[in-house]
């Protein structure tokens, strides 16, 4: 279980670093699920802010997943 805890810390902080990135106009933005949000604002910026969310939702998972993972470790030790 440290392994995996290990391991989703690891991606869980990849993930904020992608998120700051993307959420900083460094890297592109990816996602757009047609939500008619790009009319409104502007198609880059609604696909910056869906990848943000994206990478951003995805980082706090892993890192509760890691969470869980250490409280499980903990306990079999």
């Amino acid at each position: 279980m440290k392994i995996a805890t290990l391991t989703c810390i690891g991606f869980g902080l990849l993930g904020a670093l992608l998120a700051a990135l993307t959420a900083l106009d460094v890297i592109p933005g990816f996602v757009d699920f047609g939500t008619g949000l790009g009319d409104i604002v502007g198609m880059e910026f609604a696909k910056s802010i869906m990848t943000t969310a994206f990478w951003g939702g995805l980082s706090i998972l892993l890192l509760l997943a890691a969470i869980a993972f250490g409280a499980i470790a903990k306990e079999e030790v």
